[in-house]
């Protein structure tokens, strides 16, 4: 992912700390994993971009979806690994999407929840594409990015472990012209905010 490297710095360096901050499932997010288990049928196969410390693909298998996880920085992939659980390193800009476990079988859906947007704007097009191609007809699915214009530098944590993030904000009509473009089918785009002045376009979408 044309990611800038501070951010992935950021996450590795922190990864459990962000895991646990991240280990409540906000409302919003729960709606989705309901909607997108529905869309699958409560069965199949998902390739999970920015898989963090793990909470989405839990749930998601708790429904009977078979997930594998994946994530750009290394601290996340080796906090999965430490917790028992299959995790690759891999940047959907760049890398095979391929499921090593399905060779030759396009996976059913797609979770890409608050990851996004860490994407370059004029790379989101190919991610989505490149993701639209890794996955069968009719497929689904879930991505969500922050509303708004521009990009941002975000920075949390401390001092002693300062946090640094670049986050490119997206506006409906944009988003939906990308993702068209890209080869999904828009079922709908939803409004969500999660904490105060945290406002999120969440897709649903289909494979064309």
């Amino acid at each position: 992912m044309s990611t800038d490297l501070d951010t992935v710095r950021s996450y590795d360096a922190a990864a459990a700390e962000y895991a646990a901050e991240a280990a409540a499932m906000p409302e919003w997010v729960a709606t989705e994993i309901d909607a997108f288990v529905t869309g699958l049928g409560g069965s199949g196969r998902v390739l999970e971009i920015g898989s963090g410390g793990g909470r989405d693909a839990l749930e998601l298998e708790k429904r009977g979806i078979s997930v594998r996880r994946t994530d750009i920085a290394k601290g996340f992939v080796e906090l999965l690994r430490e917790s028992g659980f299959e995790a690759d390193l891999l940047d959907p800009l760049t890398q095979d999407l391929a499921d090593p476990r399905r060779p030759g079988t396009p996976y059913d859906g797609i979770w890409a929840c608050a990851c996004l947007i860490h994407v370059a704007r004029e790379d989101l097009g190919t991610v989505l594409g490149r993701l639209a191609e890794a996955t069968r007809t009719g497929g689904r699915l879930h991505a969500s990015v922050r509303e708004g214009e521009g990009e941002d530098y975000s920075t949390y944590g401390s001092a002693v472990a300062p946090r640094r993030y670049v986050e490119t904000y997206w506006r409906e009509s944009a988003l939906r012209s990308t993702l068209t473009d890209a080869g999904w089918i828009v079922s709908e785009i939803r409004r969500c905010v999660g904490r105060p002045h945290d406002h999120w376009l969440s897709v649903r979408a289909s494979r064309a």
